[in-house]
């Protein structure tokens, strides 16, 4: 199917519709007085001037950023206004999704992302609110990477991601009635294995009850276990599985789809493992060097 072609030249006219010789045509950002490029060829390499001074026939060779809006305010050569025309945006091509401009150009693109990705620094300057992801507990990403936030809607914590493991940002503050900051507020139970880094000790306030832990069925092939059902209880970083013909010891390193329960998990030790029945016992390890004091 074929298509009508574009004006290959830009040419303008005056009021009589004479040609506009020596005219100028002045680029802005639409909706603005902030000027802007436009380019004298496809590849966008060299900037026009601004103004363009137009040539004997009133023409010239005006290439526009795909996605972006521009105003043009056409003057004679002695800066006389003809007209202005605002939010010029050239039509959707190949281009407008292979090569947008960059977020935070003179005109600003607004939008939705799948992914936004920055390899420097990223500066909030407003005066708002940065908006967390936020799910449930079995939302987490399939695969976390260290550095990861998120808000946890389960459990009602911002929550991050460090030293392969998910934790609440920021401890829970003291609260009370009114102005009263007075209670820090600890669960009782335990629910899933928890090692105390040599480099830390910890404080709880008592009772604490460790969990009856995962009870459930699944197989390991390799390093790769693949829980099958999940009767009860929770899998995290560090719980030690076992089972019929699993070696004694092994321990999950790393979620992969499962985030505590059906799904897959890596483990540490590398074994062919046709299992029915296994659990992972809750136990809370205490480094040496660390303590662990219940109060």
């Amino acid at each position: 199917m074929a298509s009508l072609t574009p004006t290959p030249k830009q040419q303008f006219f005056d009021a009589n519709g004479n040609p506009l010789v020596a005219g100028k045509v002045y680029t802005y950002a639409g909706g603005t007085t902030t000027p802007i490029a436009t380019y004298t060829d496809q590849a966008g390499g060299t900037a026009n001037a601004n103004p363009i001074i137009l040539d004997s026939r009133g023409m010239a060779n005006i290439w526009l950023e795909p996605t972006v809006a521009y105003k043009f305010v056409i003057t004679d050569e002695n800066d006389v206004t003809q007209y202005t025309t605002d939010n010029i945006v050239v039509p959707l091509d190949n281009l407008s999704f292979g090569s947008p401009p960059p977020i935070g150009d003179v005109s600003p693109n607004t939008g939705a992302f799948t992914t936004l990705s920055a390899t420097l620094d990223v500066t909030f300057s407003g005066t708002g609110y940065v908006q967390m992801p936020s799910g449930a507990t079995t939302d987490r990403p399939a695969s976390p990477t260290e550095g990861m936030l998120r808000y946890n809607t389960t459990l009602d914590v911002f929550e991050g991601y460090a030293n392969n493991a998910w934790g609440q940002v920021g401890g829970a503050g003291a609260t009370g009635n009114g102005a009263d900051e007075v209670f820090y507020e600890n669960d009782q139970t335990v629910t899933l294995s928890y090692t105390i880094p040599s480099t830390k000790n910890a404080m709880s306030t008592g009772p604490i009850t460790l969990g009856a832990g995962f009870v459930g069925t699944g197989s390991i092939a390799g390093t790769t276990l693949t829980v099958d059902t999940a009767t009860s209880g929770a899998l995290g970083v560090g719980s030690i599985i076992a089972g019929v013909n699993v070696t004694a010891g092994t321990t999950i390193t790393t979620l992969g789809t499962g985030t505590g329960g059906i799904g897959t998990y890596e483990v540490d030790i590398s074994q062919s493992a046709s299992i029915d029945a296994i659990t992972a016992a809750v136990i809370v390890t205490v480094s040496s060097g660390a303590r662990w004091v219940v109060l």
